[in-house]
């Protein structure tokens, strides 16, 4: 390495001089410590965005164990969170809804397409407990879509759409091939 006392040393002098250094502990110094904090999650880590790309990679996690080709979108227009693409080279779309403490539906805008699915995330018990797993409703958005037209609510319980469609945990809607 360069010696000279205002000259910087180049990259690859750095790099090289890091590698024959790698095993040298006294070379390094000591690494540091940083404690757990004490003080509550701060509020920013509660707000829905943090929450709905848990959601998001909480679907991705399951089709994925589940065998499924599965990707997370990002900026997809048209509602699309996750795209699955099937044995066949049929592909499916996720529009992935986050609800936290209720399995009441605020009822918005959505897309109602062939081959597209809304998948409720609810997370009933607290969003800071890592072992608390969230209920999970998957519909296809055209089913949903009329049963949203039949009613007048603002809000629609999940309960009531399960029943409707037996929509709970039915993961095979989004991993089996399509019906012929």
């Amino acid at each position: 390495m360069s010696t000279h006392k205002h000259q910087k040393p180049s990259e690859e002098e750095a790099d090289r001089f890091a590698v024959e250094q790698a095993g040298d502990p006294n070379a390094w110094e000591e690494p540091i410590f940083v404690p757990p904090s004490s003080s509550p999650r701060p509020a920013w880590a509660l707000r829905s965005k943090h929450l709905d790309l848990a959601a998001k990679f909480y679907v991705l996690s399951v089709l994925h164990r589940l065998g499924a080709e599965a990707n997370l979108t990002f900026a997809q227009p048209d509602d699309v969170d996750i795209t699955v693409v099937q044995e066949s080279g049929h592909v499916l779309t996720i529009d992935v809804k986050t609800l936290a403490g209720t399995t009441d539906w605020h009822i918005e805008r959505l897309r109602a397409k062939k081959d597209h699915y809304v998948v409720f995330v609810c997370y009933l018990d607290s969003v800071q407990d890592p072992a608390a797993v969230p209920e999970v409703y998957i519909l296809p958005s055209m089913r949903l879509k009329s049963l949203v037209a039949r009613t007048k609510a603002e809000s629609m319980p999940l309960e009531f759409l399960s029943r409707e469609t037996n929509s709970r945990e039915t993961w095979r809607l989004l991993t089996s091939a399509p019906a012929a």
